[in-house]
């Protein structure tokens, strides 16, 4: 058997992108969350298995993902992220180039399947990620599964998404009952905040935990990209007047920034 040659570079994007509008100066934070996700695809890749890690937008999912395949398989992740719903034709493509297959796949489904499939076996190790799972339909995640293989285990699966990923893995019964396992993110707890957020960027080193709490309860709820926002308002803050201290009332101005759908209204 012919092996594929593997990426010479990897399909994870560069780190830096992972942070909300490339905020600089955040550190990786080892949460509850990502200590979750790196067992589950540690466990997935062992085993060639299905995982899924789920839950609403803003709880650093993908962040986590990443950061875990950068040290499990960084060479050997296929990454596709969708940002609409794709039809059958444009997954099987971007599988396709994933998979860096010569030309433009042009054949019927079913040669182009067998194509892919064929791939697969050739690059054991593989770790297929995708990303935003929420847009692909019932006949897409079917298809996933068969690509997988009862007997063939062609690659270890991680699905990532938000919204009702849950609810459309549940609705295609035969993939839901080969998931190995799933992790639910959630928001930081008030403790999980002070005891991150400090540590998450230079801004909040020194922090008032008051402080860091009332920003929480008005405007960043346990979740990373609110955080990663309120931060990046800040930065562009200090950078205007570098006199400027952290205070109560710099936070009101970031609040009178940000969408009031999304926030608290504040009573102090």
């Amino acid at each position: 058997m012919t092996t594929t040659p593997q990426p010479k570079t990897s399909q994870l994007p560069p780190p830096e992108r992972d942070h909300y509008l490339g905020l600089t100066g955040a550190n990786i934070m080892g949460t509850r969350a990502v200590a979750e996700t790196h067992d589950r695809i540690q466990k997935a890749i062992k085993h060639r298995a299905i995982v899924t890690i789920h839950g609403h937008v803003g709880l650093g999912k993908t962040f986590a993902v990443h950061t875990v395949l950068r040290r499990e398989a960084p060479q050997t992740t296929l990454r596709l992220r969708f940002r609409q719903a794709p039809n059958m034709s444009e997954l099987r493509g971007a599988l396709a180039r994933a998979l860096d297959l010569p030309g433009n796949i042009s054949h019927s489904a079913d040669e182009s399947g067998e194509l892919i499939k064929r791939a697969l076996d050739d690059r054991p190790g593989t770790v297929l990620l995708l990303d935003e799972v929420q847009w692909l339909s019932k006949t897409a995640l079917e298809y996933i599964r068969d690509l997988w293989g009862d007997d063939e285990q062609r690659a270890a699966v991680i699905l990532v998404g938000s919204g009702n990923t849950r609810q459309k893995i549940l609705s295609c019964p035969a993939l839901h009952s080969r998931i190995y396992d799933a992790y639910q993110f959630s928001p930081l707890t008030p403790a999980e905040v002070l005891t991150n957020i400090p540590a998450y960027h230079p801004i909040w080193k020194n922090a008032d935990p008051d402080l860091i709490q009332y920003t929480d309860d008005h405007a960043g709820h346990g979740t990373f990209r609110n955080w990663a926002k309120i931060t990046l308002h800040l930065t562009d803050a200090f950078e205007a007047d570098p006199t400027r201290t952290l205070s109560k009332d710099l936070i009101r101005w970031v609040l009178s920034r940000i969408d009031p759908s999304t926030r608290m209204p504040s009573n102090n």
